[in-house]
């Protein structure tokens, strides 16, 4: 696999990796390192039903059903980047916090775009070569490692 499938799945990976998936919710009180620690976690098992619900699309038998992969896994990282989003993290990692929802919220962006520019190909397997040479979310797919890593070296999440 090669560009914009490898590259949004790539997010999804960089997620797995590195936190959890976001169940958090708005709190108005800062979390502390141990609470904003345990949100990270909580996204990190969304992210990972996203990434093998958009992994099956590579086993797709028709355009429609890739585009439903495409488009659950598009819905799921929106909902993951708006529940980061809403995170109080602590005070150093305010800035790394809001990349991270950006970048997850520009990898929602580029899947919907993705998954709607294969819509009048005919075949799944065109759709797949199409999806493989797009570089379609580079921009998400950087700021997520770039915040991750930034998480990472503040302590907050870790590289395995």
């Amino acid at each position: 696999m090669r560009g914009g499938v490898l590259v949004i799945a790539a997010t999804a990976v960089l997620l797995l990796a590195a936190c959890g998936s976001g169940g958090g919710g708005s709190t108005s009180a800062r979390l502390t390192a141990s609470q904003y620690k345990a949100e990270l976690v909580k996204v990190k098992a969304q992210a990972a039903a996203a990434q093998a619900g958009v992994a099956q699309g590579l086993q797709a038998k028709s355009v429609h059903e890739l585009q439903a992969r495409l488009d659950a896994f598009a819905a799921t990282v929106q909902h993951i980047g708006d529940d980061v989003a809403k995170l109080n993290p602590p005070a150093n990692a305010e800035a790394a916090n809001t990349e991270l929802a950006n970048g997850l919220h520009e990898t929602a962006r580029a899947t919907r775009a993705a998954s709607a520019s294969i819509a009048g190909l005919h075949t799944a397997k065109a759709a797949i070569s199409y999806l493989e040479h797009s570089i379609a979310n580079a921009k998400g797919a950087h700021q997520v490692d770039d915040a991750l890593a930034k998480l990472n070296k503040l302590g907050y999440t870790t590289s395995s």
